[in-house]
């Protein structure tokens, strides 16, 4: 039930809470790319191109001496990708590239008629990374035939990289724009991104910024579309590829001083528990890129309870610490109760600016841990059919209570108490409370779930031994009851040894099962006894008996005389005769070695050979008979 009402708060709150960007740039993750940069510096140009780019927007230095040198032997390549990653690098290095005449050959003729948007993208880099100087009018025109012919979203992002280097009119341009804008798709409700991945979205996005700085417009993006975008870059910091990493650190940095959209990321910078010992809530204000966005005022709007929707503060205002993009707030001044919390935030600029977006009801998960205790602990023992009062003890956590207690198979155990929050000395409700009689000869444990009674908040535990011997293997002797606490918001989980109790069970007539620590009897196996097989003499007899018709047969041949004059000598004669003999002979070999798989295999061989010469036999004898 208590699930059920937290789900059903957040359904109807997170419609007002307007969505912001997940998380930022840590240093963590600008070490993580700064060493995937450093370790593809030795790798191709490509490699090399980006990873000198990722490094610049890193703000980090390289050696250019050595770099520059083996860029040298590109200058006059054929390959215009190739140049532009060859003189892209050189330039970001300071040591900028001189054409050969192949390669400003290869520049020309790729800017030039029939060219697609990524040949004119990268010849136009490369004529800027040269410092030569584009003819504006020369590439609108190839790339507004480049677009007719391929308008897809990739050919877009290169065309506004390109458009934002020329001079002039650029409104048919900046007006397709919207055009890729609209082809976003949208994950969860929260993400936006372009098919193709991050090095599509990355170009299209930052294509889009520059060219609408270069036209002096405004994008066709609202707010919340960049905050999802945003969204979408944090979900790929793990890239792994120089050419992802350069992808996400542009668009994360065009995002970060977009001059329309600056995503703010408002994150909690402290753990997620909250607690007497650590009752500070910090909470960092950044950009994507982790820098700092300026002075802004943070207020709590509210901590709402997960659990019951209880707010225990609003409109409170975090403390900035000074030099730093970090806020921070005491949280258990309002004496929460433990549980999970939804912090809802607002950040404003101290400095009216209508760029920032994602500052308003940023929701952040808090979790407020306790220290528990337990208290009203009473131990009964009373009869089956309740027919007398009984005995009730007293117990007192943490102590063990000093009398054994002996209890008879006819009665009940009834344990009862209360988990109090040691902050606010009131009786709560916990995820995880057994109650576990331990044998202490055999170390056998039994563990039951203590009930709760909701309305008083009390814990109670009630066996009947009678109903429950076979539970215990109906095994007499001391056991041990210990008390077992847990949640996921108290700091000191409780296992706790309360008592021990002599419990008497009745002998049983039935063998015991053995216990868990007890050794079990040994398993022996019988296999099935073989059958009784016959005497040798017996086994001979049967066995001459089945060959007496070939002796008898002999033995008549020799008494007639055998006549083999009428043989006819010939190959399918002789092929009919050996087939014959050689298909007995396998019949053997089958009874004595070979499977039914192996003897078909050569049966069929046989058979086909035996088949045809006594086909041919018998139309040779038949033939014969005619011309007698």
């Amino acid at each position: 039930m208590t699930t059920y009402r937290a789900f059903v708060f957040l359904s109807l709150v997170a419609p007002l809470l307007s969505l912001s960007p997940s998380s930022h740039l840590t240093p963590q993750d600008k070490a993580r790319l700064n060493s995937v940069f450093s370790s593809s510096l030795s790798g191709d140009t490509a490699s090399l191109h980006y990873s000198l780019l990722g490094l610049q927007l890193l703000g980090e230095s390289t050696d250019s001496a050595s770099i520059c040198s083996s860029l040298l032997p590109l200058s006059n390549d054929v390959n215009v990708e190739t140049l532009f990653h060859a003189t892209g690098a050189a330039a970001a290095l300071g040591c900028p590239l001189s054409l050969g005449p192949e390669a400003a050959a290869t520049v020309a003729a790729s800017l030039g008629e029939g060219a697609t948007t990524a040949s004119l993208f990268f010849a136009a880099k490369t004529q800027s990374s040269v410092g030569a100087t584009l003819d504006s009018a020369a590439v609108k025109k190839g790339l507004t035939a480049a677009l007719r012919k391929d308008d897809t979203l990739l050919s877009l992002g290169l065309a506004f990289h390109t458009a934002a280097m020329l001079d002039g009119d650029l409104t048919k341009f900046f007006d397709r724009i919207e055009d890729a804008v609209v082809q976003a798709d949208e994950v969860d409700g929260k993400m936006l991104q372009f098919e193709g991945g991050l090095s599509v979205t990355s170009v299209v996005l930052t294509g889009a910024a520059k060219l609408a700085i270069k036209a002096k417009k405004l994008l066709p993006v609202a707010g919340d579309q960049a905050v999802k975008f945003a969204n979408y870059l944090m979900s790929r910091k793990s890239v792994q590829q120089p050419k992802g990493a350069f992808h996400l650190l542009e668009a994360v940095t065009t995002m970060a001083s977009n001059p329309q959209h600056i995503p703010l990321v408002i994150a909690l910078a402290s753990p997620v528990s909250v607690s007497a010992e650590n009752p500070h809530v910090v909470v960092s204000v950044t950009d994507l890129a982790g820098g700092s966005p300026g002075d802004f005022t943070l207020v709590l709007d509210t901590a709402t309870r997960l659990e019951d929707g209880a707010v225990v503060a609003a409109k409170h205002p975090l403390t900035h610490m000074v030099t730093t993009t970090k806020y921070t707030m005491d949280l258990m001044t309002a004496s929460p109760p433990a549980g999970f919390y939804e912090l809802v935030l607002t950040a404003s600029p101290v400095k009216a600016d209508t760029r920032f977006v994602g500052n308003t009801g940023v929701t952040l998960t808090v979790k407020v841990l306790t220290t528990i205790s337990v208290d009203n602990v009473e131990l009964k023992v009373l009869d089956s059919d309740q027919t007398t009062t009984g005995k009730t003890i007293k117990l007192k956590f943490p102590s063990l209570e000093t009398e054994k207690v002996s209890v008879d198979y006819k009665e009940r155990i009834m344990l009862n108490f209360n988990v109090l929050d040691a902050v606010t000395k009131k009786a709560m409700l916990i995820h995880q409370v057994f109650v576990k009689l331990t044998h202490t000869e055999s170390g056998a444990e039994i563990i039951y779930v203590a009930e709760a009674a909701v309305s008083s908040k009390t814990y109670m535990f009630d066996l009947d031994l009678g109903q429950a011997a076979q539970d215990f293997n109906s095994k007499s002797g001391d056991y041990s009851v210990s008390v077992i606490l847990g949640d996921a918001v108290i700091t000191n989980p409780i296992s706790w040894h309360a008592a021990n109790i002599d419990i008497n069970f009745p002998e049983s007539d039935s063998p015991k099962e053995a216990g868990l620590y007890e050794a079990k009897p040994e398993i022996r196996h019988l296999f099935r006894e073989p059958e009784p097989r016959p005497s040798a003499v017996v086994s001979n007899a049967f066995t001459l008996l089945c060959l007496s018709p070939i002796l008898i047969m002999l033995v008549l041949w020799a008494r007639l005389g055998v006549n083999c004059s009428n043989f006819p000598v010939s190959l399918a004669s002789v092929g009919f005769h050996l087939g014959l003999a050689s298909i007995f002979l396998l019949y053997t070999y089958f009874w004595l070695e070979l499977n039914m798989f192996q003897t078909m295999k050569y049966l069929t061989v046989l058979g086909v050979i035996t088949f045809l010469c006594g086909n041919s036999l018998l139309a040779t004898i038949a033939k014969r008979s005619k011309s007698v």
